[in-house]
């Protein structure tokens, strides 16, 4: 299981960088042709997020984190989904934000359960 770990956090992190370059250049007016990419790779991001949640479960990681971040992946979904519709004009702009916040959490979540799964007493195999 160490392993799968190891490459899920790996996958995790290159996505996560693509969708935060991805996320700039759309945030500077740029290859807005390439938002459905964005959001096929955030939907696979948070399935990601969900299998390192599951294997937390099994690793006996604290229950409360694998609860948020199943929770988390919901929100990100969610509000990815449907922040077009929010506030429109300037004032969008704070839901940018927001969304860029929402995505750094799952990120430092996905890394905080492959940290806490590898320190697992758990991790025997």
């Amino acid at each position: 299981m160490r392993s799968l770990v190891l490459v899920l956090l790996n996958v995790g992190r290159l996505l996560g960088l693509v969708l935060l370059i991805l996320g700039f250049l759309f945030w500077s007016h740029h290859s807005y042709s390439l938002v459905p990419v964005h959001m096929g790779l955030g939907v696979g991001f948070v399935v990601l997020l969900w299998i390192m949640a599951f294997l937390g479960m099994r690793a006996r990681v604290k229950p409360g984190l694998v609860v948020v971040a199943f929770l988390w992946g919901v929100l990100v979904i969610g509000f990815g989904m449907t922040m077009g519709t929010m506030l429109p004009g300037r004032a969008h702009e704070a839901i940018r934000v927001l969304h860029f916040l929402i995505g750094l959490a799952a990120i430092a979540l996905l890394e905080s359960l492959g940290a806490r799964i590898k320190r697992s007493p758990a991790m025997v195999r």
